[in-house]
């Protein structure tokens, strides 16, 4: 029997090897931490502890943290662009934490009464490997968070530097289980909302507003704008001209680079509010615009109102500005990157921003999670996963970004028996390897495309409200292919304004899409053009 004093409190229990006491008393948790030796189990009691995270408290091989009726708070003030790690150790082997719970003051834009900054950057419990180092059978059990800025559980293998897709060391062998991670992860806006607030302010309240004013990228407006019927020429002061807009091909087109729209006031009448156009002569007082680049320069029908005003770059105005300026690292509320053996059971989760984030991994099974709420991405299969088996769980987008997204050559991929419903922007599918879909039910994952401020999104290429397929499949590199895939048995019930069922970007091969039902008003899927060995047979309820 081990008996270990500290502070106020003496505890002896045959399987106990280490304490922390008095209750709250951080110094007293730091230092039992530090001491620990491999093999101990350390005891946290139930009370709540103030920590900063300031500088992280450090875990060890070899430990089992007990930690059920803990409440770890972080500060409700903290500065621009913090930092911050409660837990955190690098090369941990044979590792179990079991309960806790992470209490943060993450910024949430439904709120005009925020503490916490956008960009602050909180995370519970953080590991990191090095590149010769060994991190493995890390087993997180029934720990709850609220509000954290960050992830509450991440874990990192060693990623080879300049590359995109290769690790250097796994992650071996990481479960998370029974874990209840809410308002979770990194905060992020979402694609447009602020630049939507700021074209169509009308449409929004006070608070939307407040925080368009503070947030939004107002060194890419320009202001004193003039346009007369009957000319050519966009007049402002352009001493630093605007750059040509070049011609870019594919993905790149549609990005806005180098375009600009109008907003502020009356428009000419040819002209439309929110509506990218492109550059074809700029000079240090106006320039000319067209519908294209190196198109014909568009002549105004009608004069612009005093008020106009131009924003400029807008894929930094639209698609960056995702992220908040000078946001911390990570995504999701759980963030697993380069790791192998991943076991992620019977969670629930939801966040400001991106839900979960599993990346550069391999043996993966997700399995009879609960995804609640999402603003962007809800079940977020990232770059160059490989073996992948997602099963039973229900993903409620609730108007967040990608229902799943399942991204950039992940292969071997299983999506058995979940739910996905109430997504904005469809499930994004980009260039896999071998996937198989199969008795799934996609519900109304189109929400972004309502014509609903509230709801739904703005393009910039338009100026109107956004159009997704209920799931799409893209490629990501100049003549991708992507290919073997087999869709069947899954429930298809398309939302209100989804534009199609299902499409697909060419280079595709063996696209098997049979047996499944689909509903709602968008039934069709348009032809796979570019694609080989497509075959599109035994649907139910499927239009030409």
């Amino acid at each position: 029997m081990s008996s270990r004093t500290l502070g106020l409190l003496t505890l002896a229990v045959t399987w106990l090897s280490g304490c922390v006491s008095p209750t709250g008393d951080v110094s007293s948790l730091r230092r039992a931490f530090e001491t620990a030796k491999p093999g101990d189990t350390l005891v946290i009691p139930p009370g709540e502890y103030a920590v900063d995270g300031a500088v992280p408290i450090p875990l060890k091989s070899d430990l089992t943290v007990i930690a059920e009726g803990a409440t770890f708070s972080l500060p409700e003030q903290m500065g621009d662009k913090a930092r911050a790690v409660v837990f955190q150790g690098e090369n941990i082997r044979n590792l179990t934490w079991r309960g806790g719970h992470f209490v943060g003051h993450v910024f949430d834009q439904s709120r005009s009464d925020n503490t916490w900054e956008p960009n602050v950057n909180t995370r519970g419990i953080l590991i990191t490997t090095s590149a010769g180092g060994r991190t493995e059978n890390l087993r997180f059990e029934k720990i709850q968070s609220d509000g954290l800025a960050g992830a509450a559980i991440t874990v990192l293998g060693a990623e080879k530097k300049g590359t995109e897709k290769e690790v250097l060391t796994y992650a071996k062998g990481i479960q998370v289980t029974d874990c209840r991670l809410e308002r979770t992860g990194k905060y992020m806006w979402d694609y447009g909302y602020l630049w939507q607030i700021t074209v169509w302010p009308e449409e929004y309240g006070p608070t939307e507003h407040a925080h368009a004013k503070k947030y939004f990228r107002h060194d890419l407006v320009r202001d004193g704008v003039r346009i007369e019927a009957d000319d050519d020429r966009v007049f402002f002061a352009n001493q630093k001209p605007l750059p040509l807009s070049k011609v870019r091909e594919g993905l790149e087109a549609d990005r806005g680079y180098d375009s600009l729209c109008f907003f502020g006031d009356t428009l000419p009448s040819n002209l439309v509010r929110g509506r990218q156009y492109f550059v074809v002569e700029s000079t240090p007082t106006y320039v000319r615009i067209a519908d294209k680049p190196l198109g014909k320069p568009i002549r105004f029908q009608t004069s612009a109102g005093p008020k106009t005003k131009l924003i400029t770059q807008l894929f930094y105005a639209h698609l960056a500005l995702y992220s908040p300026n000078g946001a911390g690292p990570g995504k999701g509320a759980l963030d697993l990157v380069g790791c192998e053996g991943v076991e992620v059971r019977g969670n629930t989760l939801s966040a400001l921003g991106d839900t979960m984030h599993i990346q550069k991994s391999r043996r993966i099974v997700f399995d009879r999670n609960q995804i609640t709420g999402s603003r962007m991405g809800a079940f977020f299969l990232a770059e160059f996963c490989q073996g992948a088996l997602i099963t039973n769980n229900v993903v409620d987008g609730t108007n967040g970004s990608r229902v799943v997204s399942i991204e950039q050559s992940s292969q071997d991929v299983v999506v058995r028996g979940n739910t996905f419903r109430n997504g904005g922007r469809g499930s994004w599918i980009n260039q896999p390897r071998n996937l198989l879909m199969e008795d799934n039910v996609f519900e109304h994952n189109t929400t972004k495309c309502e014509r609903d401020p509230k709801r739904g999104r703005r393009s910039f290429v338009t100026g109107e409200y956004e159009e997704y397929a209920e799931v799409y499949f893209t490629t990501y590199e100049v003549d991708g292919t992507y290919g073997n895939v087999l869709l069947r048995n899954n429930r298809f019930i398309s939302g209100p304004n989804a534009q199609h069922a299902m499409t697909f970007m060419p280079g595709g091969t063996n696209i098997v899409i049979q047996g499944n039902r689909f509903e709602g008003p968008a039934r069709d899927i348009p032809p796979a053009k570019g694609c080989s060995g497509v075959d599109i047979s035994g649907n139910t309820g499927l239009t030409p």
